[in-house]
């Protein structure tokens, strides 16, 4: 079974209202294979859809918003991405699905700087304009595309020059995150896996410590992943086989909170429930160089690395986890 959820949204918009939206028209040429699907990211919110050729969709918009569009196979593999900064007003998007290349018309102001950033031929040309622009969210995202090409020294100084307004915005949290992410190493077997304190779907602060004491299995999942719908009645079986004696967490990528607290639709909520955390800037995933979805980590009781491993054929979970010999 596939779980898609298709742009089937039509608009009927009044001028006042059409003031704070941003109408997307997709004119895609091409067709997806049978294991590729697009997730559109827009205004918060994420849907999922294998056709593009002819759709209109939109979503309430503040001052400025940035939209992503990604191809991926079921397994979650990114075969493509392309994002475009929005205000208020309608829009169309054009370009061939392989290759994967879009355009937006019209082009905004905040689409013009984000064009110039990237047609910029040096890494110093990039960071002349981004330098110049650090009240503008346009640059700070940028700056945190190439923060991995920036010694941390020069990085941590254009961070303290970002404008204050900007300090609450998730791609500034992000970026920060990304500076401490240099910090840390990927944990290897035998080593204390990577501290960390993340939020549960009520709100509550699950960290690396509070799960000592037992053995446990990470999976690295989010919302969308068919791959990791796929192995949830194994997942299941072994979390009921082992309560008590295992911890199971899931630690999702998902890009916003509604799309975390609202990724167990009907056919998961009998399945999934083991601890689902949020893990909104991917730091211990990308720490970790978790590429693959989904991936599990398995911890000692002491949280310290056994294997890591990608989800697969059915039985895989349990072998694992039957090592241990917990019963």
């Amino acid at each position: 079974m596939k779980f898609f959820f298709y742009l089937f949204l039509t608009f009927l918009l009044s001028s006042n209202l059409f003031a704070q939206n941003a109408i997307l028209d997709f004119q895609l040429k091409g067709t997806l294979k049978k294991n590729e699907y697009f997730t559109l990211y827009m205004g918060g919110e994420e849907y999922q859809s294998n056709d593009l050729s002819n759709k209109k969709t939109g979503f309430e918009v503040g001052k400025i918003e940035q939209i992503s569009l990604l191809k991926l196979t079921n397994k979650g593999k990114i075969l493509g991405s392309k994002g475009f900064w929005v205000v208020p007003g309608e829009y169309t998007i054009t370009g061939t699905i392989d290759p994967f290349q879009l355009q937006i018309d019209p082009v905004n102001g905040y689409q013009n700087l984000q064009n110039q950033i990237i047609h910029a031929s040096t890494l110093s040309a990039k960071l002349e304009i981004i330098e110049s622009n650090l009240d503008n969210l346009v640059a700070i995202a940028n700056l945190r595309s190439i923060s991995n090409q920036l010694e941390a020294d020069i990085l941590e100084s254009l961070i303290e020059k970002i404008d204050s307004s900007l300090h609450q915005n998730k791609t500034y949290l992000q970026l920060e995150s990304d500076l401490l992410k240099r910090e840390f190493t990927k944990s290897g077997k035998g080593e204390v896996f990577t501290a960390f304190e993340l939020e549960n779907k009520g709100g509550g602060i699950v960290s690396l410590e509070d799960l000592k004491g037992k053995p446990t299995l990470i999976e690295f999942t989010f919302t969308g992943c068919a791959g990791c719908v796929k192995i949830l009645p194994e997942l299941r079986e072994v979390y009921d086989q082992y309560e008590g004696k295992l911890n199971v967490i899931s630690i999702y990528s998902d890009k916003t909170r509604k799309t975390f607290e609202n990724n167990n639709p009907i056919y998961k909520k009998e399945l999934v429930t083991w601890t689902s955390l949020w893990d909104p800037t991917n730091f211990v995933c990308t720490v970790n160089q978790i590429n693959t979805y989904p991936t599990f980590v398995l911890l000692n009781e002491n949280g310290e690395v056994i294997d890591q491993f990608q989800g697969g054929l059915y039985g895989k979970i349990k072998r694992k986890i039957a090592a241990l010999n917990l019963e």
